[in-house]
């Protein structure tokens, strides 16, 4: 008899969506962590009875694809006119003011909050208390747990549900539930790519001994340090401390940033593409000081792509309560890479995770990790503000040109 079911040989075939594992009748699925710390689907042969539907419902194997697309999509530069809203999110706080209207309305939210070990995992929301979990990104893999048959249990009671994930979540959303809902509204995040879990809990912990104490906070984009588009920062809190770590100085962030430290599934992304997931997808409108200087904001600017009908209706929701300006499609792609395509692999990322449990992580981070030219980011880092928006105005421009 032909197996029907999910047999993960290959890293690159599997998303770590859950999709298959909540969908199988027979609960003949667990998804347990890979020798890198990426969940991956398990199959009880003992209990399948081969129905397939663990095959159908994967988005790797193959993707969702949209079929009430806008004929034109809306790239929108977007802006809260409350200043505080973006000075508490990773870019402009879209998402937040978004769900913030869902939540007033008798609706739910679905996103992305860190569990009380520090670890992003994908909830449920239904008040303006939890809601501020959801806030800021988080920059490693949101485990979505049983979130997609909690979703769907609240369809069809006729709740208003607004899912906001990774593209790779949302395409597993889709096709777990089989067909299309009025009452679903979703949003994929314009991803980086993510890294594992396991590598992320190590680096916490490395973190935490430095310290001495327990991290009760982890915002990986602070903007108290510095201003949005201007470089990334880290901020760690314990209950008697609060340390900064600037991307280029800290071990994790240098790999994040890199992109070594992936997914295999992310260097090949099905979903990283135009061809949008979600109602509307958001992110931050990177380059915006260089083609747009006077919308161009301290405390952050989203980059929203309104992809279908349902996706006006989201963004007419806070239509009043922002700014925005229309852009082309290449002003917005030349600068957010990310959103046309997947990050490439790097030739590390065929070693480096090979020792993360074998040594200190430390001595692995220095080995692995770690930049190594620091001088470059040294001077990167004493660069006063001013020179740093006049570098990303025009000299970067100049370069280009140059190369030509």
């Amino acid at each position: 008899m032909e197996e029907k079911f999910i047999n993960i040989t290959d890293k690159k075939d599997c998303t770590g969506c859950r999709a298959c594992e909540q969908i199988c009748p027979v609960k003949a699925i667990t998804m347990k962590e890979d020798d890198e710390g990426f969940l991956t689907p398990i199959v009880d042969k003992n209990k399948c009875v081969n129905c397939g539907l663990c095959r159908k419902s994967c988005g790797q194997i193959e993707r969702f694809r949209n079929t009430n697309k806008l004929k034109e999509q809306l790239y929108l530069g977007v802006k809260p006119k409350n200043v505080e809203i973006a000075k508490n999110s990773t870019s402009g706080g879209i998402a937040y003011l978004i769900s913030k209207l869902i939540i007033e309305h008798g609706g739910v939210v679905f996103g992305s909050a860190y569990d009380e070990n520090l670890m992003p995992r994908q909830v449920c929301v239904k008040d303006f208390e939890w809601l501020q979990k959801l806030r800021g990104s988080k920059y490693v893999t949101s485990d979505t747990k049983d979130t997609f048959s909690q979703a769907k249990s609240l369809l069809e009671e006729g709740k208003i549900v607004l899912y906001i994930g990774v593209p790779c979540q949302i395409g597993g959303l889709k096709k777990f539930l089989k067909k299309e809902y009025e009452n679903l509204y979703t949003i994929d995040i314009i991803c980086h790519e993510v890294p594992s879990q396991k590598i992320f809990k190590r680096y916490l912990e490395y973190e935490e001994k430095k310290l001495g104490e327990k991290i009760i906070s982890y915002n990986i984009r602070s903007k108290n340090k510095i201003d949005w588009g201007m470089g990334f920062c880290a901020e760690i809190k314990t209950e008697n401390k609060t340390k900064f770590n600037k991307a280029d100085f800290d071990p994790y962030y240098t790999a994040f940033l890199n992109g070594s430290i992936y997914r295999e599934s992310c260097y090949e992304c099905k979903y990283g593409n135009l061809d949008r997931i979600g109602d509307m997808t958001l992110g931050d409108l990177w380059g915006i000081e260089q083609f747009d200087y006077d919308f161009y904001d301290k405390n952050g600017v989203s980059l929203a792509v309104v992809n279908t009908d349902k996706g006006i209706k989201l963004f007419e929701m806070i239509e009043n309560l922002v700014e925005y300006r229309k852009y082309q499609e290449k002003q917005v792609t030349k600068f957010n890479g990310n959103l046309e395509h997947p990050t490439a692999r790097t030739k590390k990322r065929e070693y480096i995770y090979v020792e993360l449990d074998k040594l200190p992580f430390n001595k692995y981070a220095k080995k692995y990790l770690s930049n190594r030219n620091k001088i470059k980011y040294i001077l990167k880092d004493i660069m006063p503000r001013n020179i740093k928006t006049f570098y990303k105005r025009y000299l970067k421009q100049v370069k280009k040109w140059v190369k030509r």
